[in-house]
């Protein structure tokens, strides 16, 4: 028996007369609507009451709360990786360094470190600043990605925190439309960004019962919630446009299936919507990609099909139909539909086995996270569920850093704190109990008082610096380590000169181990550059990156950095370099985070390559554990979304407690791990060859043609007010440390 198949139709300038609406339904439309993101009320009541007259069906279309980009005084506009954009609260007419967000409330609720992904990820923002937002009215953004942006865009947020902007299920505007649609007898309406059962439930109070309601699924909430939006609704609808903005492409086919298929066990139809004939707004005939998307669907078991800018601006709105009704046709001639529908359920269930709908980390292009699995333990929701009086502990700021990278995945796939067993391993021969490698033990040593305070088996509210609640530890075990033995195996010396064994010497006599829970993101003074594991994933994606390198540092940078980065992007053919300077305690000598900060910040702007770099900071801190540091830092950035890593002479290393090339052997012991590492040896500058040079890649020089500066004369030379060469630093990055310290800032480290 042949399926019917419903095509809903957008009718707009091309089709929004009685003669176009007409011919629509003449060629076998079943359903016409405005889209409503794009239209008013008026229009609306005016094709309402023009499909009435002609006799199709209506159906109402919500514009949905969701987040964008406000209108410009051109159609485009060009924005520069690197430039500020001011974001405002309020209307206004937008250009490449001013914009506004709707709704209006979105732009509060903005942090430091959020990413706004614009304009179907054609550019991509950083939020830089909020304070400026209670007396002028904006924030500031900065541009990561560059490239353009239209009118009206559509704009996805992805905090650091992880969660989703809170927006209302409807806007003034959907009442407006349902109160309308009630007056005219409209009995369906397609709901936009239904982000749950709940939200579904409101649309049916708001239609009074009175309307089908297809819930349109199109966006990451939907997906976490769908069987309760499937419960809900009559039917579903699966926007692939909007949904393209929160998931990639690629995994939208597959998402697809498993919608359908899900609803079908429920006896709830699914329309499909988005991109089915685009090529036909311009050209009378289709593709074959185009044909096969239409069959497709149709055997995925799609109950309807929806045509969107080929009807509402296309040149051959009515070819669109009767093409699309063709394809409906002949597939039901060929085969029973719902009978081969049902055959792929046996696809579904394995990618439902396999999580595809809500793991964006295992199927990804990018390089695996250490462990395979990326660990996420953020969980803000909770903190307001904090029981008062809940047994707690103080923590440092090494402690705050520690407690929220374990739980943002930067350290998978450790979960917490290590147990004694897993501390003896890592130190005997740098491997977990799983068999992964791990070099460094990940501790939370605290006081005989202070641990003797707390059960095993308990949960402990772990507060920062200010007494806020941080996170929570689940104490599974207490134990003591003999703290010499363990920095002897750590650092190969009890040399207290070595700032790594001193920091193992002052740590508390008990160690805590456990899983931790994040609450909330720490304070911190660079939260505007840092991005976690998730976001930089994400971010990597989309802009079509697979190979990444990584380059660690805790200074700021010279010209011998730049050199081995860009080497290292040559060498490797990675897509992008992701430069992570570690922000945290740092040894004396060492520049202060903020200066690290504004220089790199000042480099993405002017000097880096356009759209081949990310730069954000890392909250972490130094450990001057020599090569085992170097792996460590390496698999951060593994877990970060990094495939390769420069690895530098005496990376991460201290002093003469390591040779040259220790950070570079380690990797030879630990083939297993799946990032590569890049060397680079002694890079000097060559007064012949007028550049900077790797050793290895040229031919011997006297020592008198090589040009060096150590960090200490570099600190000497600008503490005296000068300019280092600008062979050595860039004269622009000099200035900003010259600056600072005749203003009696703290550059460096004390």
């Amino acid at each position: 028996m042949a399926k019917h198949i419903d095509i809903i139709a957008t009718i707009g300038p091309a089709t929004w007369t009685e003669e176009g609406i007409r011919a629509l339904k003449d060629k076998g439309v079943d359903f016409v609507r405005v889209n409503m993101s794009h239209s008013t009320t008026k229009d609306l009541q005016r094709t309402i009451r023009l499909a009435k007259k002609v006799g199709i069906p209506y159906m109402v279309d919500t514009e949905g709360s969701q987040v964008r980009t406000g209108y410009l005084k051109v159609s485009r506009v060009e924005m520069v990786a690197g430039e500020s954009v001011r974001i405002y609260q309020k209307a206004i007419k937008g250009d490449a360094e001013r914009i506004n967000l709707t709704p209006a409330s979105v732009v509060a609720k903005l942090s430091p470190g959020d990413l706004l992904y614009c304009d179907f990820e054609s550019l991509v923002l950083r939020v830089s600043d909020v304070d400026t937002l209670a007396k002028k009215g904006y924030i500031t953004a900065r541009v990561i990605s560059g490239g353009s942006l239209g009118n009206n865009k559509g704009v996805f947020v992805h905090t650091g925190s992880g969660e989703s902007i809170e927006l209302p299920t409807l806007t003034p505007k959907d009442l407006e439309s349902i109160k309308i649609g009630l007056a005219e007898g409209v009995g369906h309406i397609a709901a936009s960004f239904m982000r749950s059962g709940d939200a579904v439930r409101e649309v049916r109070r708001a239609t009074k019962g009175k309307m089908k309601i297809i819930s349109k699924v199109e966006c990451i909430e939907g997906l976490q919630n769908l069987d309760g939006i499937i419960d809900e609704s009559d039917a579903l609808l699966v926007d692939r446009g909007d949904l393209s903005k929160e998931i990639f492409l690629y995994r939208i086919p597959f998402t697809q299936k498993i919608i359908v298929h899900r609803a079908r066990r429920k006896n709830k139809p699914v329309v499909v919507a988005t991109n089915f004939l685009e090529s036909m707004v311009h050209s009378r005939l289709p593709t074959r990609a185009e044909i096969h998307d239409i069959e497709s669907s149709i055997t995925d078991g799609a109950a309807g099909l929806t045509l969107a800018a080929e009807t509402a601006i296309g040149k051959y709105p009515a070819a669109c139909v009767t093409v699309m009704r063709n394809v409906i046709n002949h597939a039901n001639s060929a085969i029973d539909i719902d009978a081969y529908a049902s055959k792929e359920e046996r696809l579904v269930q394995y990618l439902e086995q396999q999580n595809y709908l809500l793991d964006f980390t295992k199927h990804s292009p990018l390089i695996a996270p250490h462990g395979g699995q990326l660990v996420q333990r953020f969980y803000p929701e909770q903190l307001a569920k904090v029981p008062k009086g809940m047994p707690s502990l103080s923590l440092t700021a090494e402690q705050e850093m520690d407690v929220e990278q374990l739980a943002l995945g930067a350290f998978s796939p450790i979960e917490g704190f290590m147990t004694k067993a897993e501390v003896v391993g890592v130190l005997a021969d740098m491997r977990l109990p799983s068999g992964a490698a791990w070099p460094l033990p990940i501790v939370l040593a605290v006081s005989t008082q202070e641990a003797d305070a707390h059960k095993v088996g308990s949960k402990v509210l772990l507060k920062d610096r200010t007494n806020k609640p941080l996170g929570i530890l689940h104490l599974a075990e207490k134990y003591t380590l003999d703290k010499k033995d363990y920095a002897k195996k750590l650092y190969g010396t009890l040399d207290e000169t070595h700032p790594g064994v001193r920091a193992v010497l002052a740590m508390g006599e008990v160690f805590l181990a456990g899983k931790v829970d994040l609450l909330r993101r720490r304070d911190s003074d660079t939260s505007a550059f840092e991005l976690t594991p998730a976001q930089t994933r994400r971010l990597f994606e989309s802009l079509g990156w697979s190979k990444i390198i990584g380059f660690h540092t805790r200074n700021v940078i010279h010209r011998g950095h730049e050199h081995i980065q860009m080497q290292g992007l040559e060498q490797s053919g990675a897509d992008g370099l992701f430069v992570h300077p570690v922000v945290g305690k740092k040894k004396s000598g060492d520049f202060e985070a903020e200066y690290i900060a504004a220089t790199y910040d000042l480099m993405s702007r002017e000097f880096y390559p356009k759209n081949k770099v990310i730069v954000a900071a890392w909250p972490s801190y130094s450990r001057y554990a020599g090569p085992r540091e170097a792996l460590f830092t390496a698999l951060v950035r593994q877990n970060y979304g990094c495939s390769h890593f420069i690895v530098g002479r005496d990376h991460t290393g201290v002093g003469t407690f390591y040779g040259a090339t220790a950070s570079h052997k380690i990797f030879d012991a630990f083939k297993d791990v799946g990032i590569v590492p890049v060397r680079f040896t002694n890079v000097f500058y060559s007064k012949k060859l007028r550049r900077h040079v790797h050793e290895s890649d040229v031919a011997a020089h006297k020592d008198s043609d090589k040009l060096h500066i150590s960090g200490t004369q570099a600190r000497k030379i600008l503490e005296s007010g000068k300019q280092l060469p600008p062979w050595f630093m860039r004269k622009e990055i000099s200035q900003i440390v010259l600056d600072a310290l005749k203003k009696g800032k703290k550059v460096f480290v004390d």
